[in-house]
């Protein structure tokens, strides 16, 4: 798992070209840019911007994925999200395409988008998105998933 400011990405020694054109895409986003998925690079890289309310924390699951990793990037709002290393979690539901949901640990860390802030989750990093950060937040997010497997 990675945070850090989208102005800093190009501070990392980033191992994958997709991983390069799915963060010059998000620097192309404000927070008017439509709902939608957009592909930047067919099914190896692309984009969906999404709407909501963030969601309370009870009763949510980690996820986490095989195929791809997540550049996930609010746009505007704030939200929590959940991580934890998938490794000891118990799963809660098989195996479907492209994500595996497990039980909540008793302290998962805490992480606090808000616009600006993007995170990447690889395979190995459970993670339970869209939920509040202390009040109740309406949140425009992208996410950028990026091919891995």
């Amino acid at each position: 798992m990675m945070m850090d400011v989208l102005s800093h990405w190009n501070n990392y020694p980033w191992a994958s070209e997709r991983f390069k054109k799915g963060f010059r895409f998000l620097e192309t986003l404000s927070a008017d840019t439509p709902d939608g998925r957009t592909d930047i690079d067919g099914e190896a890289v692309f984009c969906m911007v999404q709407s909501y309310d963030a969601r309370p924390w009870e009763g949510e699951q980690f996820e986490a994925h095989r195929q791809y990793a997540d550049i996930q990037m609010l746009l505007a709002g704030e939200e929590s999200i959940l991580w934890a290393p998938v490794e000891g979690l118990r799963e809660t539901q098989p195996y479907e395409p492209d994500v595996t949901f497990y039980a909540l640990t008793s302290a998962p860390t805490e992480l606090v988008l808000i616009p600006g802030v993007f995170c990447v989750f690889l395979p190995s990093d459970a993670h339970a998105p869209c939920l509040q950060h202390g009040a109740p937040s309406h949140v425009r997010k992208a996410v950028v998933k990026v091919r891995v497997a």
